[in-house]
């Protein structure tokens, strides 16, 4: 991970993680008025203040912004800095990823706060917001996962286990300043995923040709 810049500061903070992990609450927090401890603790670690704190970046427009005015727009949202929501088991991740990638070069300091939820806890997770929430909606890839956990859960896992590991990636080849990690909705941070303890697991190479021809359609969804 390497530095853009020390001194210039148009920083873009992301939130990423799964759905249902907790990062509306998160930002909830950020933005209140009164936020907890756990909140501000989190704003003085990416140092969301200032311009940042006041700039909330929304996928939705800058995806009508690419289409229409591509790199010009997505730089003008940006300005001076902000922060953004980013979900890794959304839909239409291959375009979100470009923009994403756009913001990453016209910032100055990017931050990733990756915020991470067990396997079993997100399955339960996204189960009760399809039932409680149906108004929300669930994409794609997350429906086809509550599927096929409920016939083949140890290809689900490997599913998810996919999401994550691609995710890391695109984290590996980007020019960040930080990176961090925390549990869902805990009060502390975690320097590198604990993968047993998320119910991830280890993914060998015949594992991966084999996943990608069974669930090409499922997996085609996570860039």
């Amino acid at each position: 991970m390497s530095k853009k810049s020390k001194n210039n500061n148009k920083r873009l903070v992301v939130i990423a993680g799964p759905s249902c992990s907790g990062k509306s609450w998160l930002i909830k927090q950020i933005r209140s008025e009164n936020p907890s401890k756990f909140a501000c603790l989190v704003k003085k670690k990416c140092k969301i203040k200032g311009l940042v704190s006041k700039n909330q970046l929304h996928l939705r427009r800058l995806r009508k912004d690419w289409k229409k005015h591509k790199e010009g727009k997505i730089k003008k949202r940006l300005g001076r800095g902000g922060y953004l929501h980013f979900d890794i088991t959304g839909g239409q991740q291959r375009l979100k990823r470009k923009i994403l990638g756009e913001l990453i070069k016209c910032a100055d300091q990017v931050v990733v706060l990756n915020i991470v939820v067990n396997f079993d806890k997100w399955i339960e997770f996204n189960e009760l917001r399809i039932t409680q929430e149906p108004e929300h909606g669930s994409s794609s890839f997350v429906r086809q996962i509550l599927k096929l956990h409920s016939k083949d859960p140890s290809a689900a896992r490997n599913c998810y286990t996919y999401a994550f590991d691609r995710w890391q990636q695109y984290l590996e080849i980007s020019p960040l300043y930080k990176c961090m990690t925390m549990e869902s909705r805990q009060a502390n941070f975690i320097d590198q995923i604990e993968r047993d303890r998320l119910g991830l697991v280890k993914l060998k190479r015949f594992q991966l040709a084999w996943m990608k021809i069974r669930f090409d359609s499922l997996l085609s969804k996570i860039p």
